[in-house]
Parts: C-alpha cells; sequence; structure tokens
C-alpha cells in the first residue's frame, strides 16, 4: 500500500527547497501532501493544501493572518495546519511528516509535529538542530536533521542534505510498525545512571511476573514524557524510583520537570510505587549560572558543564512535605517505599555525600504528611541492593493486583 508524507512549509520563502524533496520522495515511491504555511508572498508551485484552507482551519482569512507580525502570523498558521494534519491523520492520509526551515519555519513545523501521536514518523530538517532542541522536541519522537547551511537555494549542498531527510522519512514510514499491542501491562520506571543496579533488579524481577518496564531518565524532559504518556494512556502503572526532578523544580535546579510532576498518576488513577532515588543532589548547567544560594556549597563535578551538591536536611523535609501533598491527591494505589541505608549511588556509608541525617529528615516528612492509607515501607538496605530491588517488585506487583480487584 503506498504510503503518503505530508509536508509542512512556506512555499513563498522556500517553494524551490519543498518542490525538489517533494519530487525525492515521490520518486521512492511515497505519495506527498504539500501544505502551504506561508503567509505573504506567492507560492512557487501549487500546493495541496492552500494558506488560504490552512487560515479558514485556524478560523481566520489570509488577509487576517498576513496583516499580524509575522511571528504572530505564523502561530495562527501553525494552529490551523495542526488541525488539518491531525484530520489528515485520523482518515488514514498520513503515514509521516517533514519540514524544513529555520527559526519561522523550525517554530512552526515543530509544532504541529508536537499534535501527532508516538510512532508517527516526523523529520525537520533545520538550522537549530544543534544545542537546545527541547523548545522544538519536547516530549515527542521528532527527528531533527541539521541542514548544515541554511535552506535557502539548491545547492550541492542543500541537495545533498534534502535528498538524504527523503530517504530519512520514507525509510521511517515504509518500516514504522503501527500500533504495537502486548498482553502486558507496560510499567514507567524513572531512572537515573547510578541508580541502574536496581533499575536493572527491579526490571527482571517484573519481567519475571509478567510486566513490561519502559524507562524515563529524570533529567527533566523524561519526567515530563512520563506524565504525559500516563494522561495518554500508555502506561499501566509508574515505579517512581528518581523523584530528584520533584527536588529541582523547588529549587531551581537542571533536571526540573515542571510543577506538575509527581502528579499524573494519582490523577488517573493507576499504581504507583514512590522512592526518594537521587533526592540528595541537585544540578545545575554552569553555562546558566548557579543560583545565588547554592554557590558557597562544594561542588561536585558530573560532566564539564554540569555539577551537582548535596542537598540538606532542611531542603530534604521540604521536599518530603512537597511530595506527600502531591501524594496524597492520588486517586489509585499509591506507596512509598524507603531504602534507609542511602537514595543514591553516592549516598552510601562511607561515601563523601553519605548524610544520614538529612535522609532521615525527608523520611520523617513523608511519614508526618502522608495520608494514613498511602502505605510508607522501609527497607533495611540501600537503594542499589538487590533486597531493596525485590521489596520494591513485590509492593508494586502488590498494588497492580488492588487495583484489578
Amino acid at each position: 500500500m503506498e504510503k503518503t508524507i505530508v509536508l509542512i512549509g512556506t512555499l513563498d520563502t522556500k517553494g524551490a527547497e519543498y518542490r525538489y524533496i517533494r519530487d525525492r520522495i515521490v520518486e521512492q515511491g511515497c505519495r506527498v501532501i504539500v501544505v502551504d504555511v506561508g503567509i505573504r508572498g506567492k507560492p512557487l508551485f501549487q500546493p495541496d493544501i492552500t494558506r488560504e484552507q490552512v487560515a479558514q482551519a485556524a478560523g481566520l482569512s489570509i488577509e487576517e493572518v498576513a496583516s499580524r507580525i509575522e511571528g504572530e502570523g505564523i502561530q495562527m498558521m501553525s494552529r490551523g495546519a495542526a488541525k488539518i494534519v491531525q484530520e489528515l491523520h485520523r482518515s488514514g492520509k498520513l503515514d509521516g511528516i517533514l519540514s524544513l526551515g529555520g527559526t519561522m519555519g523550525t517554530f512552526a513545523g515543530t509544532a504541529v509535529m508536537r499534535t501527532l501521536p508516538l510512532g508517527v514518523p516526523k523529520v525537520m530538517v533545520s538550522t537549530h538542530a544543534s544545542g537546545d532542541t527541547s523548545p522544538y522536541v519536547g516530549t515527542k519522537d521528532i527527528v531533527m536533521i541539521p541542514s548544515m547551511a541554511d535552506i535557502i537555494g539548491l545547492n550541492q549542498i542543500t541537495k545533498n542534505v534534502l535528498t538524504m531527510a527523503a530517504g530519512a522519512v520514507v525509510g521511517m514510514v515504509k518500516v514504522a510498525p503501527g500500533p504495537v499491542s502486548s498482553d502486558k501491562p507496560l510499567i514507567g520506571l524513572t531512572i537515573h545512571g547510578d541508580l541502574m543496579p536496581c533499575a536493572n533488579f527491579v526490571t527482571e524481577l517484573l519481567g519475571q511476573r509478567g510486566y513490561e518496564v519502559v524507562f524515563f531518565h529524570a533529567v527533566g524532559i523524561g519526567g515530563k514524557t512520563l506524565e504525559e504518556w500516563i494522561e495518554q494512556g500508555l502506561i499501566d502503572g509508574v515505579f517512581d524510583l528518581v523523584t530528584t526532578e520533584v527536588l529541582q523544580n523547588i529549587f531551581g535546579g537542571l533536571y526540573d520537570a515542571g510543577p506538575t510532576r509527581l502528579e499524573a498518576a494519582g490523577a488517573k488513577g493507576i499504581p504507583q510505587l514512590v522512592a526518594p532515588g537521587k533526592t540528595d543532589t541537585i544540578t545545575f548547567d554552569t553555562t546558566h549560572g548557579i543560583p545565588e544560594r547554592f554557590r558557597s556549597r562544594e561542588l561536585y563535578l558530573h560532566t564539564p558543564v554540569r555539577v551537582g551538591t548535596s542537598t540538606t536536611k532542611e531542603e530534604r523535609a521540604q521536599l518530603g512535605k512537597v511530595m506527600a501533598e502531591k501524594l496524597n491527591k492520588a486517586t489509585g494505589p499509591t506507596a512509598v517505599i524507603i531504602p534507609q541505608k542511602g537514595f543514591s549511588g553516592g549516598d552510601k556509608e562511607g561515601s563523601y555525600m553519605y548524610d544520614p541525617e538529612a535522609d532521615l529528615a525527608l523520611i520523617n516528612a513523608l511519614k508526618k504528611n502522608l495520608k494514613p492509607d498511602i502505605r510508607l515501607v522501609e527497607v533495611d538496605a540501600h537503594i542499589n541492593d538487590r533486597l531493596f530491588a525485590e521489596k520494591a517488585a513485590t509492593l508494586l506487583d502488590e498494588l497492580m493486583h488492588e487495583a484489578r480487584r
């Protein structure tokens, strides 16, 4: 069956480039639908969906859009294009999507792509495919391809990049399996590098009980993605092993996943088991500056541009209170599990980061503020000990069975 790829772009400024990549895609056996989101100049070739139709989908005329400043206009066209693209996908007329652009084009293309579900191939050829791409990618599976040179005109460089991008999106739509079903419940597990021993033990033990596990790296975007997938109904249960993102949100750390972190599972009513993994450390990016209150503390080098520092018992107590407040809103089976001998790879006896008094402050804050119906289980083990993983896997399995009753 012939696959269909949608091209989203401004045919007034990049018409030649879009015509070139359209032809390369067609050569490889795919159908193309071109959607024009240009605002002012005349399109260089006739699109399948015109700018007038895009503006109309946004509830405006193209004249109204063109009367706005460029940034506002492109936002309006992105909203209209998103509605059109979603309808194409619902009707089975979109198997993949590709866009080209500089600043405005990348904003428009990725804004539309982010409205499509996981698994739909999404390719953005951009001058911004370097550095911080989080404003464009967000929590979505968007592939960013560096354009190398600016996407202005056809030459030996741009032709090469556009041809490879065409091959990339065609290859993706041809091998994309579509929704993959499984009769195994899917567990979302937050992780961090130095807690992989625990994560691996838990994954093994949950696998033996008939679960599949998907990992989320708790560095800000990982937690956001987990929460979004929970809201979309993709996750059946959660072991929130690494809750440092809540800490980072409170104190302005690098791994901030936003103010609603640790709330989606409770709101959805799915089982969740929560641990205080990596709550002993807050991380900063030295290129962005370190907040004043932390500058006098001892800093530990993580990478050449990232440093961490230990949290105090007062900070951990504050975190415990916030975590309890979030978990108290849960509508589904919820429990907290505490490793009494340390919360991270460095938080153990004999280590320079070991601070049992600060750990105890978090534990006591949880005990004081959690509702009585939320179980808090303490394990006489370090977070990376197999004993802790065994207790966690057993407890989460109990929560999952409780939800089925």
